[in-house]
């Protein structure tokens, strides 16, 4: 979610342009993170949990500053990345 004004992004949808705001912003990414990192506690254990949640925070920061300005990132692909890897853990 970028809540930079500098930034151009012409067909911004026009719920991300509500939440450009900065305090909405910080409030749905702590939200976010808290349920993330207590999902992984109660998976793994504190330790290990808290170092999962850790990795993941920083996996995913990198896979978006990567594929944010090739406009990969979209909705479709995410859900489809989603079900086969879910699928893949499944089966």
């Amino acid at each position: 979610m970028s809540t930079s004004k500098r930034i151009s992004w012409p067909d911004k949808p026009q719920w991300l342009a509500q939440w450009q705001s900065r305090e909405i912003s910080k409030k749905v990414a702590i939200g976010l993170f808290v349920l993330g990192t207590n999902g992984c506690m109660l998976a793994l254990g504190v330790g290990s949990g808290l170092f999962a949640a850790v990795v993941i925070l920083m996996m995913m920061g990198g896979v978006c500053v990567l594929f944010f300005p090739f406009s990969w990132l979209r909705i479709p692909y995410v859900v489809g990345l989603y079900l086969f890897c879910l699928l893949f853990e499944l089966l």
